[in-house]
């Protein structure tokens, strides 16, 4: 019996230890469940946290009651077109019904009143001008044809048009639009039907006939159309159809002459293959066929390969879980408001147009209410390359000629702009028979730029400080984003607390990419194993209406040159340091072509205003995106001459509205629009209203980095206009968002925050890249 009682004990034991093991794991579930619950109870209290407040109002447009500078309503381009078909004698057919011998309405657009008429509207409160537009039309009904610009008003009920350009705008000239587009693809369908053996096996593709877009080519066209603006033959070249087809060249390019006003004299030129040329699609499949041409094999890249091409994200990622990154948020929401297009923010107002040849445009800038620019816009976008093959070597863009102002497009939420930003809706008739119009094509919105404008740590130099000062550097910022083919361009104008306004331009997308035949690797470098990219330039041009304290402005450069100094304080010591002198310019010509030194300020100020220190109340210009022009003695570029100068100055004209037109790219050596013209006339500029114009670039050697496409880190081009001596002090000073520190005791701080809280109990309402679009829509 003795024997038997230690084994109980031990079953005794082993049975509380399972008890105990029992008791852990129903602690460790309730423990699980309790932190579940929790997690879960965060996740469902979330849509029921406090949303930030909205802020400033944001008012939709009125369409009833447009402002001067606002854009056509889409009753106005009705009231418009309605008064052109019905109350005039051009027997206008419809756009879709165009060829090149009718008649019809290619753009309107809004026609601003005499700068003097704004002016009395605003300032005086004489009544708003009556509002105008200008109708493009193409004029192919006449015996020579012709484009002609109307203007059209007044808009409430239109009553009259007249003829506004000065001279005859050739009808080689013309922009393209569909009705001519349709006809030259028959043309391209028909050589490729007649070029299948060859595209089938030499890319795996066909155009005429394709099933899938596994196996589809498309065709593009470059410009100019021709080596002079007489002709138009354009070139159009092929690409593989997939995702990021840019980079895909087919090396097979067709020329076309398209200069005659009947479809049927139109024919193609020549086509190249593989950089062997042809007279005809005939011609080149015959030699092919005969063995007399060196073939291709481009290979049919393969469903698991990684498309060099695609945006889709490959390569090993930095996080095993994918985290969100930072978002802005407004814990007391917008600090700015939208009136329709009137802008106010801080000190800031401005109104916002939008143009379908040159995009956003602001009017009537003002600083604690006081004018600054009368119009600050965007005037054009070149791309001048290099190359050897026929389309590669003959392209020169003229953006504005493909209406970069109206291939702004949606703007993803997230992306393209935070998700505290507003979005603003443009209309535009071009091309088409009614408006259409562009959802949130437009946003605004303030950002933190995540660097003090302002700050400083004065230290006692003993371990501690006397006192810490500082500004974020809050601004405001309105951008649009463009796609022009292969190019992405973002345009910001930004708006920042000490009176300054800052413009900048982003350059992504894909770059353009050429068939790497031997002769081409000279001009750019390969970077996949049947495609190479080629070295050109970006140039950008804008318009600064400067109107500083009134419309009565100088420009004077203050020199800066070296000097070597005999100091009194010290024997047998020269110093040789900086100086500046002011010099100003009387004349354009002064201005524009006797002013070499880089080293200088640029500023415009009213002659009779000054400071209490007897300093000229001025704003500068200064640019940081010189870029050399290298392009200046080439017919091709005539059309930009404005890149001579990376700021020229002239005197006010209400006929010199832009300095480029929608006509350059067709025919740039003889341009509808000579810059040149503007300040070769030597008009004085002392006292006068005067004009700034400012050239911006950058030269872009591609490189494989640049696959799939450009990055905006280093392709920024930028200006500012500063306050020189305008105000007491720096303005941002009034604003509540300073922070002031001084020290208390041995760990304690003084902290001043001027009645702005830091804290911040809410969550930024966001939509993100799911509420995308991207469509159009009948503005109607």
């Amino acid at each position: 019996m003795a024997d038997k009682v230690p084994s109980k004990t031990k079953e005794v034991d082993d049975k509380g230890k399972v008890q105990i093991l029992q008791l852990a794991v129903l602690s460790a579930i309730v423990l699980l469940l309790a932190v579940c619950i929790i997690i879960l109870s965060v996740f469902l209290s979330r849509d029921k946290m406090e949303i930030c407040d909205t802020g400033y109002t944001v008012l939709p447009r009125d369409y009833e009651h447009p402002s001067v500078f606002d854009g056509l309503t889409p009753g106005e381009y009705e009231a418009v077109k309605t008064y052109m078909f019905t109350k005039t004698n051009l027997s206008l057919v419809l756009a879709s019904e165009g060829t090149p011998k009718n008649a019809y309405i290619f753009m309107i657009d809004l026609l601003l009143p005499p700068k003097d008429k704004v002016i009395e509207h605003l300032d005086n409160g004489m009544k708003q001008p009556e509002r105008k537009a200008l109708v493009v039309l193409f004029r192919g009904d006449l015996s020579t044809g012709l484009v002609e610009e109307y203007e059209v008003g007044p808009l409430s009920y239109p009553n009259y048009h007249r003829k506004v350009n000065p001279h005859p705008i050739p009808f080689n000239f013309r922009p393209m639009d569909d009705p001519e587009y349709g006809r030259l693809f028959e043309i391209i369908t028909k050589a490729c039907e007649t070029l299948y053996p060859l595209l089938i096996e030499s890319y795996g593709l066909a155009y005429h006939n394709c099933t899938s877009s596994k196996n589809c080519m498309q065709f593009y066209d470059v410009a100019p159309r021709g080596i002079n603006d007489e002709e138009r033959r354009s070139w159009f070249w092929g690409f593989r159809d997939v995702e990021g087809l840019y980079l895909h060249p087919l090396g097979l390019e067709i020329q076309i002459d398209h200069v005659h006003r009947t479809f049927s004299d139109w024919k193609i030129l020549q086509i190249v293959y593989n950089g062997q040329k042809r007279a005809s699609p005939e011609l080149l499949i015959e030699d092919y066929k005969k063995g007399n041409i060196k073939k291709l094999k481009i290979p049919t890249p393969t469903p698991e390969q990684n498309l060099y091409s695609t945006y889709k994200r490959r390569g090993e990622s930095e996080m095993k879980v994918p985290l969100q990154g930072p978002k802005l948020i407004e814990p007391d929401g917008h600090r700015y408001k939208i009136h329709g297009l009137h802008v106010t923010y801080m000190h800031w107002e401005f109104n916002i147009n939008t143009k379908a040849s040159t995009g956003v445009q602001l009017f009537d800038i003002k600083f604690q209410k006081e004018r600054i620019a009368y119009e600050l816009s965007f005037q054009e976008a070149c791309v001048f390359y290099s190359g050897y093959g026929p389309a590669q070597g003959i392209t020169n863009y003229y953006d504005v000629s493909w209406f970069i102002g109206a291939y702004i497009n949606e703007l993803v939420v997230g992306v393209d702009c935070p998700d505290t930003a507003t979005f603003l809706d443009v209309d535009f008739f071009l091309k088409s028979e009614n408006p259409f119009r562009i959802k949130k094509g437009i946003c605004v919105f303030e950002e933190h730029a995540s660097v003090p404008l302002r700050r400083h740590y004065a230290s006692d130099f003993h371990g501690s400080y006397f006192f810490y000062g500082g500004l974020g550097d809050y601004r405001l910022v309105v951008r649009s984003i463009a796609n022009v083919w292969n190019y992405d361009y973002i345009f910001d104008y930004i708006f920042h607390l000490n009176g300054a306004i800052e413009v900048q331009v982003y350059s992504t997308g894909y770059v353009q990419s050429a068939f790497p035949l031997d002769d081409e690797l000279r001009y750019g470098s390969k970077m996949a194993s049947f495609m190479m990219a080629n070295i050109h330039q970006h140039l950008f041009h804008y318009k600064v209406d400067l109107d500083i304290n009134g419309r009565s402005n100088m420009y004077s450069t203050l020199d800066i040159s070296t000097e070597t100094f005999k100091s009194p304080w010290y024997s047998n010591f020269n110093k040789t340091q900086f100086k500046f002198e002011l010099n100003k310019k009387s004349t354009e010509e002064e201005a524009n072509y006797k002013t070499a030194n880089e080293a200088r300020y640029d500023i415009f100020y009213n002659d009779q205003v000054e400071n209490e220190f007897k300093n000229k109340r001025a704003y500068r210009i200064l640019n940081h995106g010189r870029s050399p022009y290298l392009l200046s003695k080439s017919s091709e570029t005539n059309a930009a001459r404005w890149a001579k100068f990376p700021l020229a100055v002239s005197k006010y004209k209400d006929n010199e509205i832009s300095s480029t037109s929608i006509y350059a790219n067709n025919g740039p050596r003889n341009p509808v629009v000579d810059f040149e013209k503007f300040i070769s006339d030597n008009e004085t500029l002392k006292n006068e209203d005067l004009v700034a114009w400012v050239t911006l670039g950058v030269l872009h050697i591609p490189h494989t980095e640049d696959i799939p496409s450009t990055t905006t880190a280093g392709s920024q081009v930028r200006f500012f206009i500063l306050p020189f001596n305008y105000f007491p002090e720096c303005p941002s000073m009034s604003s509540p968002n300073a922070v002031h520190i001084t020290p208390k005791g041995e760990n304690g701080i003084n902290l001043n925050t001027f009645g702005t809280s830091h804290k911040s109990n809410c969550v930024q309402k966001q939509n993100g890249p799911a509420s995308y679009d991207g469509r159009l829509y009948d503005a109607n």
